[in-house]
């Protein structure tokens, strides 16, 4: 999931395509690797999000949440 600078979220590969240039600065061999460890510590019925924040370039794991959830933009 990305946040951009407006605080939209994107959490489409239709609506990632249009900003991919904003996160060039992502390493995707980092993300890989998050992803893979987080499934091992997200229960079956929850999900957890990996949010890449334009504003400071900062990433957040949120483990565990309900499906429903939405990144507040300056967490």
């Amino acid at each position: 999931m990305h946040v951009l600078n407006s605080g939209e979220i994107i959490d489409s590969l239709e609506g990632y395509e249009k900003v991919a240039d904003r996160f060039a600065w992502v390493s995707r061999s980092f993300i890989i690797a998050k992803i893979l460890q987080l499934r091992q510590l997200t229960d079956d019925h929850k999900q957890s999000v990996i949010v890449l924040y334009e504003e400071g370039q900062r990433i957040r794991e949120f483990v565990n949440v309900d499906e429903g959830f939405r990144p507040l933009r300056f967490c």
